[in-house]
């Protein structure tokens, strides 16, 4: 049955607002890719644009991220337009805001470029098999991406970013009565490592609420105690994903983790930030060395694949991380906010802090 058009043919639907998307997922981590709509000009910085969409077009997020259009987990990619021979751009938006940087919708905005032929490969390379490299500007800096293409299709993308650190530790007694030290490192955004062995419950689908309740007392706990300075910024940085971790569950991969953030959602993924801040945690402490890989298990058991690439020239503890994932294009649609809608703008009710 073909979708009636009388609706979209009328004078009142012109003056709806919409985005065209295309969904995906990137380790069981949706990305909303978002190719249309957003008033993003050509060409912008992706500061530029981060600056735009908060202050002029804050519609864009609530209606790409928030409910009845997404979820809590949701997580938006807002395409940028290259001028000629320059690399695309994006901007990363969730239901907290615009994060800096992050690895799985980094994965997800690379595989949508490739499987819709936007981003090809050039040179002698027949577009079928091998591998490509190509570049995406993020808010983070430039990132420097390889595409795995098989039979046509993108199999995978890895993606290197420019830094991740250490930043520091502290210990920590938990609701529970639990003493446990809690490691803090940065990765494109901070992530607090703690084993989830101190909340007594296990990394597995069945205990997530658990976890995100466990989660908001450590924030609590951390914005009293934490008190180091992050060497790179001069500022004692605000922590707001509180990651679980323990051992893999599978024998495929180093360790296992879920990461909790401020709103509340949690990442289906192994999580490519919280994977490069690992890594950083893991060489200061001297458990992993440059050109050693480091594979992460999401609560899932989905795997993602890091390497310490370098140590970082100029930041103490800081190293230059490479991970790879894997994404799947679920839908391509367009999002509508009919201005008759008391509920257009969004809002999110259950699982954390209600957004009306």
């Amino acid at each position: 049955m073909s979708l009636p058009t009388k609706l979209f043919e009328t004078e009142h639907f012109s003056t709806w607002r919409q985005l065209e998307v295309v969904d995906s997922h990137t380790c069981g981590q949706p990305t909303r890719v978002i190719l249309g709509g957003a008033g993003i000009a050509p060409g912008m910085t992706p500061r530029d644009a981060q600056s735009y969409l908060e202050d002029s077009a804050p519609w864009v997020r609530r209606a790409a991220i928030l409910e009845p259009r997404g979820h809590r987990s949701m997580f938006g990619a807002a395409a940028i337009a290259p001028p000629a021979s320059q690399p695309w751009g994006v901007v990363f938006m969730d239901a907290n805001g615009y994060p800096e940087m992050c690895g799985h919708a980094t994965i997800g905005i690379a595989t949508t470029l490739c499987e819709l032929g936007l981003v090809q490969p050039s040179g002698d390379h027949d577009g079928q098999n091998g591998s490509f490299s190509f570049g995406l500007e993020s808010p983070a800096g430039r990132l420097n991406l390889e595409a795995v293409i098989v039979n046509g299709r993108c199999e995978s993308v890895s993606f290197q970013t420019p830094l991740a650190h250490f930043v520091g530790s502290v210990d920590i007694t938990l609701d529970t009565g639990v003493f446990a030290q809690v490691d803090v490192a940065y990765g494109g955004q901070y992530y607090a490592f703690i084993p989830s062995v101190a909340a007594g419950l296990d990394i597995v689908p069945d205990s997530i609420d658990g976890l995100i309740s466990a989660a908001m007392s450590v924030r609590d706990e951390l914005a009293r105690q934490f008190s180091i300075t992050d060497k790179s910024t001069g500022k004692v940085p605000e922590i707001g994903n509180i990651l679980w971790t323990q051992e893999s569950h599978s024998k495929d991969a180093d360790a296992r983790n879920v990461p909790i953030s401020k709103a509340g959602s949690f990442d289906r993924s192994p999580c490519g930030t919280a994977t490069c801040a690992r890594m950083a945690v893991l060489v200061a402490k001297g458990k992993l060395s440059v050109g050693e890989t480091f594979v992460n298990e999401s609560i899932l058991g989905t795997l993602y694949r890091g390497h310490v690439t370098a140590m970082h020239p100029h930041v103490p503890n800081g190293i230059i991380p490479r991970v790879s994932g894997s994404a799947w294009l679920t839908a391509r649609s367009c999002l509508f906010v009919d201005p008759r809608d008391p509920l257009g703008a969004g809002y999110l009710v259950g699982g954390g802090v209600a957004v009306l």
